[in-house]
């Protein structure tokens, strides 16, 4: 009787043909393996702490240098001031004069608040009168309150030129007519040192033409100094 070989089937795999189940199982202990675990699980806890103490050694390192950078400008500077300090002292006695001078100079223009100059105003005067033909004799002037108490010529109206009044100045002369005087009048009143021009007498005169007497009020603008105002040449408005 002929015998025919059949082929295997290939759907069925080699472990169904040699019935061999597929069973796989762990035999290890659960206290092993939970020791494994434990292990690994310190391996990593291990390397953390090193990683972060790494950190905190770097920052640590890093706060040091800083410090110690600090401590070396606090250092310096320390220095630079001791030596200022030093060259302070040895300058001390400059810096003293230096703060009595300007303790000087505050106190004289305190002092000379009122300052006059009497010679600037009395050439204003008379060169006023020079157009004119006017001759300027005699000037007697006095500031209010240098005796205690007001002027001791003082004129009555308001100053035109709108300033302050602080004195007044009785001016005596001669000049060729009454216009002239006229004329020298207008002329003062035209000053910013001067207001109130205002004449108290006129006598004719054979030889000279005519006499004269007026008062002007003497404005805070003539107060000048070395100490508080600079002065300036007198003129017009």
């Amino acid at each position: 009787m002929p015998t025919t070989l059949m082929p295997i089937d290939p759907a069925v795999s080699p472990l169904r043909a040699n019935r061999i189940p597929a069973i796989s199982a762990s035999l290890l202990p659960e206290e092993t393996v939970a020791g494994r675990n434990a292990r690994r699980a310190l391996i990593w806890v291990v390397v953390m702490v090193v990683v972060v103490a790494g950190l905190c050694a770097a920052w640590f390192a890093l706060a040091y240098r800083d410090k110690q950078a600090a401590e070396h400008e606090l250092d310096a500077a320390t220095v630079t001031v001791s030596d200022l300090q030093r060259e302070q002292r040895t300058y001390s006695k400059t810096v003293q004069v230096q703060n009595e001078i300007a303790t000087l100079d505050g106190q004289l223009k305190t002092v000379m608040a009122n300052d006059l100059d009497w010679s600037a105003l009395l050439d204003t005067v008379r060169s006023t009168g020079t157009p004119s033909g006017i001759r300027v004799d005699g000037v007697n002037g006095q500031l209010n309150g240098a005796d205690g108490g007001g002027a001791a010529v003082s004129n009555p109206l308001p100053a035109t030129n709108g300033a302050t009044t602080i004195g007044a100045l009785t001016v005596t002369g001669t000049g060729p007519d009454k216009q002239a005087v006229a004329a020298y009048v207008d002329a003062l009143a035209k000053l910013t040192v001067v207001a109130n021009p205002y004449v108290t007498n006129v006598a004719t005169d054979e030889k000279t033409g005519v006499t004269f007497s007026l008062t002007v009020d003497i404005t805070q603008n003539a107060l000048c100094g070395r100490f508080t105002v600079a002065c300036k040449p007198a003129g017009g408005k």
